[in-house]
């Protein structure tokens, strides 16, 4: 059903492959790898060539060489302007829920462009809107999917993201430490021994204890179905909704692993999953790389200490753009 507004998201968002809905638009974010545009990769042929460039970079270091750069950046504040300018010419309000400011610009982009479009000579019936998201990946997409399906009107929708964006939670498994070294955000040294060792990380994407939303490593295991297990009982305690979502860069084996255990262990919870649909895109798989593993849901409201520190003095302004609570 179409709805008075339309919600406009990066592809960090991980969406399932082929998912629609009239009030949504998916913006692709710049993804690079060396001088080649990644962008409208599919992501079978993005982790192919990732893949392929982690162990030529591995060479290129043993040399002494710079490694091939793989890159993304967010979306433009023209290109998200665009989107906005169409939908608002249609009578509806755009509203734009940004990949979370800890991790990228795309909130500052979306600023930029409701600024623009307050700018232009045209005046238009329906509001633009920019809104800090504080998720990525799955997070996003199972958030907003629980929005459109609950919110009729742009007040409720904002009110929504603006509170439970603080009950999204994620967790990442990776089983190959490539993107990491390549971006240089854990230490050379610190890779080396874990490579050594054998170890697996369990990255979860919360808040940590000043309330703040980072990625970092809650445990790390030489087995992946006890790092598995791990995410599981923490969603077990915790979950509201009763389905989550299931998504995987190009780790197909890990994906049906963690499915396989969580309907064992929870068969009331229905998992969005699918192997060939719900995947990391390209966005995504910059960071993590070709093995990762995401389990995202939403959880009950005062269960998490560190995301209650951030509820209670998170400010309206300096998360929403275009808009006021009345």
């Amino acid at each position: 059903m179409e709805k008075k507004y339309v919600v406009i998201v990066d592809s960090m968002a991980d969406f399932e492959i082929g998912f629609s809905d009239p009030n949504l638009v998916i913006v692709n974010t710049p993804v690079t790898i060396g001088g080649d545009d990644y962008t409208d990769a599919t992501p079978d042929e993005f982790y192919k060539r990732q893949k392929e460039v982690f162990q030529l970079n591995n060479q290129l270091r043993r040399s002494g060489k710079c490694p091939i750069p793989i890159k993304t950046s967010t979306p433009s504040p023209m290109r998200l302007y665009e989107e906005m300018k169409k939908i608002l010419e249609t009578g509806r309000d755009a509203i734009y829920v940004a990949t979370a400011s800890t991790l990228t610009s795309a909130y500052q982009s979306g600023r930029i462009a409701v600024d623009m479009i307050e700018d232009d000579d045209e005046k238009y019936d329906g509001r633009a809107i920019a809104i800090d998201g504080l998720s990525m990946s799955a997070l996003t997409a199972v958030m907003v999917r629980i929005a459109l399906r609950d919110c009729d009107t742009t007040d409720d929708f904002i009110r929504f993201i603006f509170d439970r964006r603080n009950d999204t939670e994620h967790f990442f498994l990776v089983t190959e430490w490539d993107a990491f070294r390549d971006s240089g955000r854990i230490p050379p040294g610190t890779l080396a021994i874990a490579t050594l060792a054998g170890f697996k990380p369990l990255m979860r994407f919360d808040f940590n204890d000043e309330g703040t939303r980072k990625a970092f490593a809650e445990k790390k295991h030489r087995n992946l179905r006890k790092l598995c297990q791990s995410a599981i009982s923490t969603l077990a305690e915790t979950i509201e909704e009763k389905f989550c979502m299931i998504i995987h860069a190009n780790n197909p084996d890990g994906a049906s692993l963690m499915h396989e255990l969580l309907i064992n262990q929870l068969p009331g919870i229905v998992p969005i999953y699918n192997l060939e649909r719900c995947r990391m895109g390209p966005a995504t798989g910059v960071h993590l790389g070709h093995s990762a593993i995401g389990l995202a849901f939403m959880r009950k409201k005062g269960v998490y200490e560190n995301a209650e520190l951030h509820r209670k003095t998170q400010l309206p302004e300096e998360a929403i753009y275009g808009y006021s609570f009345g």
